[in-house]
């Protein structure tokens, strides 16, 4: 009798607080979801991983380039300082190091015609370069500009 009113107290339950019977086939993920899930976060792992790994590397090469511009506008600015007369033509090559990366500045100067009529003496071209090694290769950067009496 007793088992006859647990049934029909869980009979008169609504339908939304009733227990669902759940079958051996959805009782749970199977092995094989699982396994492509993994696979699938794993890929997407190695992904994002490269991406971080990529990114560095353009990073610290952006470093080198940014170092290596501040080396030659400082070497250009010096040049203009010293006047126009004072910038003697050739080429010049010195060994810089910055931040513990020895850098080669070499500095090319030459008379070039001039490029505003009427001026009595040719313009300088003033081209600093800066190469550096790598594990990478070599690298380098230049910069170019005029002087004129």
């Amino acid at each position: 009798m007793q088992l006859k009113r647990q049934r029909k107290r869980k009979e008169k339950r609504p339908a939304s607080t009733r227990s669902a019977r759940v079958g051996p086939a959805s009782s749970g993920m199977t092995m094989i979801e699982v396994m492509v899930a993994a696979v699938i976060l794993v890929i997407a792992l190695i992904g994002t991983s490269a991406m971080f790994v990529s990114g560095r590397k353009h990073i610290m090469s952006q470093q080198f380039y940014r170092a290596s511009a501040q080396l030659a506008s400082q070497k250009l600015e010096e040049l203009k300082a010293t006047g126009y007369d004072s910038v003697p033509v050739g080429q010049n090559e010195e060994q810089v190091s910055w931040n513990g990366v020895a850098y080669t500045r070499q500095t090319d100067v030459a008379l070039t015609a001039s490029p505003t009529a009427g001026t009595p003496k040719p313009c300088k071209k003033i081209t600093v370069t800066i190469s550096w090694s790598l594990a990478a290769g070599q690298h380098e950067a230049r910069l170019v500009t005029y002087i004129g009496p």
